[in-house]
């Protein structure tokens, strides 16, 4: 059935906006008959829709139109083709879900040529101004490449115990996905006890930016864990606040897995119940790695915990790490070339110094510490045995 470029209202096809009887048919009918769909304000009960060709699905507004899941699991848009839109719309279940996202978009064969050999995506397409609710995943995006996502909120996403691995947006968790940009994302949930695994979740990526972001109770308000033979590349994550979950950002590649060649800029880690960021290379390699204008602060943790031999090169750049129930930073297990320039490992920002040491090293861990301030220290400005941090010019008491 070719399809029109008018708009095309699911009301005209039998949806119910009182969310009494189910519009799956109606809202698939709408869909395959025209490239642009609207939903008046309303709530849609829904099941699973694929949509076709260079969609554009408009809502009335992110609180006015609701897109209602009927089932806790599977995906319930799902876009084949690429060109596609998704604005004004928010997302709930009837339940909390427990697998499948609202929006998914994958790599797969060519559906206009199925003999060619060159890949077919649901690529070139833009999510704003969406509202998600009970997610299990909100958007999951799997090989696909040039997507703006901005202006998301999230609240109530399923909690880890309840199902593992659920994420706000889940990037490259199989195939190679990207670039994809991230503005405007606003997520929590009604508990610091409820906490999904993770906000934004990244496996096999490349060219991600992340920014003007709140991340409120997640088990790991950013995780990177790109697996065998992926990595995760060009992350570049700036003017965020990643508060009050487990851990503000978690880093551990596995199988032998990449990060490398990473930004962080102007953001907060803080409030965590463990440490504020782990970056993990035990199964993995991580380098490249830049963090400047960040604050690790008040943690129940450390500010910044690394371990693993397959950490080379990490590098701080007038950061700040004070307040923590642990130490400032703590290397371990053969980390390397970790260089701390400026910045504060202990009492800043009207908080007093970590409880243990502005920093302390294993031996077989190398790096540098320059130009730092390490006052206010409980246990004192460092723990460093056998002299494996070089330190200069650091201001100590």
């Amino acid at each position: 059935m070719k399809k029109t470029h008018s708009m095309a209202n699911v009301l005209d096809f039998g949806a119910d906006p009182a969310g009494i009887l189910d519009s799956t048919a109606a809202i698939q009918a709408a869909c395959d008959s025209s490239d642009h769909v609207y939903f008046p304000a309303g709530t849609y009960l829904v099941g699973h829709v694929e949509v076709t060709g260079h969609a554009t699905l408009l809502g009335a507004g992110d609180h006015a139109t609701t897109l209602k899941s009927t089932c806790t699991t599977g995906n319930v848009l799902t876009f084949l083709d690429h060109g596609w839109h998704v604005r004004d719309l928010g997302f709930d279940a009837v339940a909390d879900r427990t697998d499948g996202a609202y929006i998914y978009a994958a790599w797969k064969q060519n559906r206009e040529f199925p003999d060619s050999t060159a890949p077919g995506a649901a690529n070139f397409a833009t999510i704003e101004n969406v509202a998600l609710t009970r997610q299990y995943v909100g958007i999951d995006l799997d090989g696909c490449w040039s997507v703006n996502i901005a202006h998301i909120t999230a609240f109530d996403g399923t909690d880890d115990a309840v199902a593992p691995g659920g994420a706000i947006i889940r990037l490259g968790r199989e195939t190679y996905t990207g670039p994809v940009h991230i503005r405007g994302l606003t997520a929590r949930t009604s508990s610091p006890d409820r906490q999904p695994t993770s906000g934004i979740h990244m496996g096999h990526v490349d060219v991600v930016s992340i920014s003007d972001t709140l991340i409120i109770y997640h088990r790991k308000n950013i995780w990177v864990t790109p697996g065998p033979e992926q990595f995760s590349a060009l992350i570049e994550v700036t003017n965020s606040c990643l508060d009050t979950a487990h851990h503000g950002i978690y880093i551990e590649p596995n199988g032998g897995g990449r990060v490398l060649r990473c930004g962080f800029s102007n953001t907060w880690f803080g409030a965590h119940c463990n440490d504020a960021m782990v970056i993990d290379g035990r199964d993995g390699v991580v380098t490249g790695l830049q963090f400047s204008n960040c604050m690790f602060l008040a943690n129940a943790g450390d500010g910044v915990r690394i371990t693993g031999q397959g950490v080379d090169g990490l590098y701080f750049s007038n950061c700040f790490s004070g307040g923590n129930l642990g130490c400032g930073l703590r290397l371990c297990d053969g980390a390397k070339n970790v260089q701390w320039l400026g910045g504060v490992l202990g009492r800043c920002h009207e908080l007093n110094g970590n409880v243990q040491f502005g920093y302390t090293a294993e031996p077989g861990c190398t790096g540098q510490i320059a130009l730092a301030n390490l006052a206010g220290n409980q246990a004192g400005a460092y723990q460093d045995e056998h002299d494996v941090i070089h330190r200069f010019a650091l201001t100590e008491g």
